[in-house]
């Protein structure tokens, strides 16, 4: 019997979940040497990216990362 994948990793995100991905890369900025400033997260994975590099940072960075993705 075949199941249906629920993959969500393409999904799209609200403006809200992207605006607080944009605002946790510019307050943490250290754990992202790597990222283009013109970059907009605009799907799921795109903010699961940025929830594993927060969590390499501090203690802080670790707690946003747990706010953002309990919003996906």
């Amino acid at each position: 019997m075949a199941t249906e994948s629920t993959d969500t990793s393409s999904q799209p995100v609200s403006a809200a979940v992207v605006e607080m991905a944009r605002q946790a890369v510019r307050d943490f900025h250290e754990c992202f040497w790597w990222w283009n400033p013109d970059f907009t997260p605009r799907t799921v994975e795109d903010v699961r990216e940025i929830v594993l590099n927060l969590r390499k940072g501090g203690h802080q960075a670790w707690q946003r990362a747990q706010e953002l993705n309990s919003c996906l």
